[in-house]
């Protein structure tokens, strides 16, 4: 497929204005139409497991790891995300055969809102399992790491797994008293990255 090509190409598309976030706006606005010339980029469309609502997560936000081995910054069968309908965490995948993964998901391309960040790579239960589950949130102006440990104490944890089928815990942090230290944007390069992974 045409679009398997090259994850990290930007395709220019006319949006309506009420459609696109200020920070996804790119260019002048058109004066006739009121469109905002934006730019479209790839995402991974996941359906949540619980309710079917979709997920939508830039695939560069999440290190291009459902591209091929030479565009990866990191390397994982399965990803996790919360749904924000219903508050579900959940393990999806692009990879078939892997924990997560459903026909109906997909690469769409649409703008991009909010900014997705990796939150934590998160232990399985099996402690010679060496497959933590990348977390992945979205943060926006009202969902921001300030409020992160309030909102993640009500999403519903259990049935999450590592890329190996094993049930995940929730993140140690949620339970403990000091705030949280701050996630990962993987837009950097990957010796920045490896370096935060390593610190971690």
């Amino acid at each position: 497929m045409n679009f398997l090509r090259a994850f990290g190409e930007q395709i220019g598309i006319l949006t309506p204005a009420e459609h696109i976030s200020p920070e996804a706006a790119v260019g002048k606005q058109s004066a006739q139409s009121g469109a905002y010339f934006g730019t479209a980029i790839p995402h991974c469309c996941f359906y949540c497991s619980w309710c079917g609502s979709e997920i939508l997560l830039p695939h560069d936000s999440l290190g291009y790891a459902f591209g091929g081995p030479m565009i990866r910054k990191i390397e994982t069968r399965s990803i996790g995300t919360v749904c924000t309908a219903c508050g579900h965490a959940g393990a999806y995948s692009l990879f078939r055969g892997c924990p997560g993964y459903d026909t109906r998901h997909k690469f769409v391309e649409t703008l991009a809102k909010g900014r997705t960040l990796l939150l934590d790579w998160l232990p399985c239960i099996e402690d010679s399992c060496v497959f933590p589950l990348p977390f992945f949130v979205v943060f926006d102006d009202e969902f921001t790491q300030a409020n992160l440990k309030e909102r993640a104490a009500q999403w519903i944890w259990t049935e999450v797994t590592c890329s190996v089928s094993h049930v995940v815990w929730p993140p140690a942090w949620l339970s403990e008293s000091a705030s949280y230290r701050g996630a990962l944007d993987l837009n950097l390069t990957r010796v920045a990255v490896r370096r935060e992974q390593q610190a971690r």
